[in-house]
């Protein structure tokens, strides 16, 4: 259909935002399956195909949820744009009237097919550059034949995205924990509250070097930076790790959070964390710590008014 309506434009246009500031995985389009097809001049027999082969290889998976398909091109200054969001139903109650003998009866009605508001994430979504083949991809696991496995890109577009941000990441803080386990010099929140440190710093340059993770984290262990090295490397994963989305993870990271054994919970902005005349963790021979809170002039409590 022509798109002449401002709030359909609208809608897509937040849901098209969402997902480039979603955890997206990107790449480049390779000869393929949905290369070929995008490169079809009829945009109504080539989104009708899609659908069918989405729709086909759902159904044969119960976890996903029914929805809709929505698929658009248009013109932004970085290019053509090509995008493709499943969009999953939410059922809601509508109020109907209707006349019975003259008479105005009132109704609730469920309607299991109202699409997501222009708020709400999308769990999986496919944007792709017409004129550079570049794309970022948006997807999620479902319980496959036993398994956590996604169908989004392998089943139904047919591509291996790059590995995502958020993944490599989470790659990132096991890989650190684990060599930090085997040393006893190397406590658990000192190491993790460095990786989100160094990570945070990182951001600025737009890119996460693991090596200098390695170096950061782990400065005076030789071995454990080794061992990090050589884990990373058996994981595949990049020694630089490129960020599209800088300001969702510079939020995510901007704010140290611990929870300590006697329950107390302390979130420190990282501004705050990295000057030791505001705040310091203090180990002592006993094998206790304190955190010592400086140069404060006033306290504020959150229950207020």
């Amino acid at each position: 259909m022509a798109v002449d309506n401002v709030g359909v434009v609208e809608y897509i246009e937040k849901l098209t935002a969402k997902v480039s500031n979603g955890d997206v995985k990107t790449g480049t389009l390779a000869p393929g399956y949905v290369k070929d097809k995008l490169a079809e001049s009829d945009f109504a027999h080539m989104t009708t195909d899609l659908a069918t082969k989405l729709f086909g290889t759902i159904e044969a998976i119960e976890t996903v949820q029914p929805g809709d398909l929505l698929s658009f091109q248009a013109t932004t200054d970085e290019g053509r744009l090509f995008g493709l969001l499943k969009l999953n139903f939410t059922p809601r109650y509508a109020h109907t009237v209707e006349y019975i003998d003259d008479r105005m009866v009132n109704n609730l009605v469920l309607n299991q097919a109202i699409l997501p508001a222009a708020t709400q994430s999308v769990e999986e979504a496919i944007l792709v550059n017409l004129d550079t083949w570049h794309y970022q991809l948006l997807e999620k696991k479902y319980l496959i034949d036993g398994h956590r496995a996604t169908y989004f890109s392998d089943r139904f577009l047919e591509i291996v995205p790059e590995v995502s941000v958020k993944e490599n990441i989470q790659t990132i803080k096991r890989t650190v924990k684990n060599v930090a386990e085997q040393y006893d010099d190397l406590p658990e929140h000192e190491v993790l509250a460095m990786t989100q440190e160094v990570i945070y710093d990182a951001l600025e340059s737009g890119s996460i070097n693991t090596d200098t993770i390695a170096e950061k984290v782990f400065s005076d262990n030789i071995s454990a930076q080794q061992q990090y090295k050589e884990k990373m490397t058996d994981k595949m994963v990049d020694k630089s790790i490129p960020v599209e989305n800088t300001q969702k993870y510079e939020k995510k990271f901007r704010v140290q959070k611990f929870k300590l054994d006697s329950g107390i919970e302390i979130s420190i902005p990282m501004s705050v964390y990295q000057d030791k005349n505001k705040v310091e963790f203090m180990n002592h021979p006993d094998g206790t710590m304190s955190l010592v809170i400086k140069d404060i002039d006033s306290v504020l409590n959150k229950f207020t008014v």
